[in-house]
């Protein structure tokens, strides 16, 4: 074999090698995989990646990764833990002034630090050390304003309880309720020009209520869109429905009224002319018309349009009598 042939050979060969060696280093399939445990959101996620940079791990397992958020690196017992610090709005008030911030800090003080905003000899409400909740209002007390908190009472929470064994329209007290007790901070500002004006800022609960139960009477009440009504008694009786084309001509009712839906006609021997009545349904209506066909426990509503009348058909309703 020619001497410059088996050169040729020899060199491909150890290109080939430096390739594949090259290959083995740098192809992240053969990278070292590592397992994490993710915090995010309340809960918790376990994953195996090969990826090196906590953002891109989240974002590798669906996690969003907000431009305020943080993330905290620890080493736990088998392995990587990674914790998502999500940024939560905040409020800085600062006389008559307020600003809103995102801040993934843990504590008032450090969310103060992050935004350059100074306090030193000024009052701050909450303390510096208080956990920071989303939205809540940071007040820095000026020299000028004042600053003060008081205890006082709190209303009696009232829990109703529907009961049908109470006539509609009474009540009885299950359990009398007790009033909490809560701390009232205000702060007074001082404008150039203007007399101080006392506002509230926040309450501290230091006493929960207790509740007051009541059961409220729902006895011989129907509900209706317009509330509980209060009825005499139930009729129940077939229903069933008819237009102004079905009348006799004359453009009124039986007794002279305009006919219109809430009109129903009725036997008067069982409903009286005028009694007012609710029927599920249908809704609120009067006993103002009646007809041949009309006998007994039986009832013809008023319908604005024949295919309404045509779609309600014959049925049995219940017809609530109610109560003036």
């Amino acid at each position: 074999m020619p001497e410059h042939v088996t050169f040729w050979k020899r060199t491909v060969l150890i290109a080939v090698m430096f390739v594949i060696m090259f290959a083995g280093q740098t192809h992240p399939g053969l990278a070292e995989s590592a397992v994490t445990l993710l915090r995010f959101d309340g809960t918790e996620k376990t994953v195996t990646t090969v990826l090196k940079e906590p953002r891109e791990i989240f974002e590798e397992a669906g996690v969003r990764v907000g431009q305020s958020d943080r993330i905290v690196e620890e080493t736990g017992v088998q392995g990587t833990v990674l914790t998502l610090k999500r940024a939560v709005p905040i409020v800085v008030v600062r006389g008559d002034s307020e600003q809103k911030f995102f801040t993934n800090k843990d504590t008032v003080g450090e969310a103060l630090r992050e935004l350059n905003i100074r306090y030193n000899k000024k009052r701050v409400y909450p303390e510096p050390g208080t956990k920071i909740t989303p939205n809540v209002e940071i007040h820095i007390i000026n020299r000028g304003d004042s600053f003060s908190a008081e205890e006082a009472a709190s209303e009696i929470p009232v829990k109703y309880i529907d009961d049908e064994n109470i006539p509609f329209g009474q009540q009885k007290v299950e359990q009398p309720g007790e009033a909490g007790k809560v701390k009232v901070i205000k702060k007074s500002v001082v404008s150039t020009g203007k007399a101080p004006q006392e506002v509230e800022i926040a309450r501290e609960v230091l006493a929960d209520p207790k509740y007051s139960i009541i059961r409220r009477g729902i006895g011989m009440s129907v509900q209706t869109p317009e509330g509980r009504k209060k009825y005499s008694r139930i009729i129940t009786a077939e229903a069933s429905a008819y237009t102004a084309h079905c009348g006799s001509g004359t453009g009124l009712t039986s007794i002279g009224l305009v006919p219109a839906r809430g009109i129903v006609a009725v036997d008067p021997r069982v409903i009286p002319y005028y009694t007012k009545m609710y029927i599920p349904g249908y809704g609120f209506a009067i006993a103002g018309d009646t007809g041949g066909a009309i006998r007994g426990n039986r009832v013809d509503l008023f319908m604005d349009s024949y295919e309404e009348a045509i779609g309600w058909g014959r049925r049995d309703v219940e017809i609530y009598i109610l109560e003036d």
